[in-house]
């Protein structure tokens, strides 16, 4: 049973938090072949592809999208084409986005980083209102 948790362990250090097996090794005191046996055996390069393919953040796949919306505008200007208003908008509010969102996901993935006495529990109001305001352009008067 232990093998069993230390070998998990090791596959979730690995796959989630990309140590490197050196890493691993000594943090769970476990030999590095036996780590490369368990690696091999339960196919992790394949399982921490998968798991970053899936954790690709709000910010990149709204450039993505922004980029591709772009290069949409761009051809149709190519072609002489009209371009419709809404389009061009949705450009601009994305671009204002992308810097706050970026913003965002750094400040809650240092916080997922942070030991856990020092991690905020929730969303604090101010945090509420930052939110509200830099993301989803809500303006409150004071």
């Amino acid at each position: 049973m232990k093998k069993q948790l230390l070998a998990e362990s090791a596959a979730k250090l690995y796959i989630e938090k990309l140590m490197t097996l050196e890493n691993i090794a000594q943090r769970l005191n476990v030999n590095e072949r036996t780590l490369r046996r368990w690696k091999a055996a339960d196919k992790w390069d394949e399982k921490r592809s998968e798991y970053l393919k899936n954790n690709t953040t709000f910010h990149e796949d709204l450039y993505k999208f922004g980029r591709n919306l772009l290069d949409s505008i761009q051809n149709d200007m190519a072609k002489g084409e009209k371009i419709e208003p809404a389009r061009m908008y949705a450009v601009t509010k994305i671009m204002t986005m992308l810097k706050n969102v970026k913003i965002y996901e750094d400040k809650v993935t240092s916080e997922k980083h942070m030991p856990e006495a020092t991690k905020p529990e929730g969303l604090s109001p101010e945090v509420i209102r930052e939110i509200e305001e830099k993301i989803l352009g809500i303006n409150y008067d004071d």
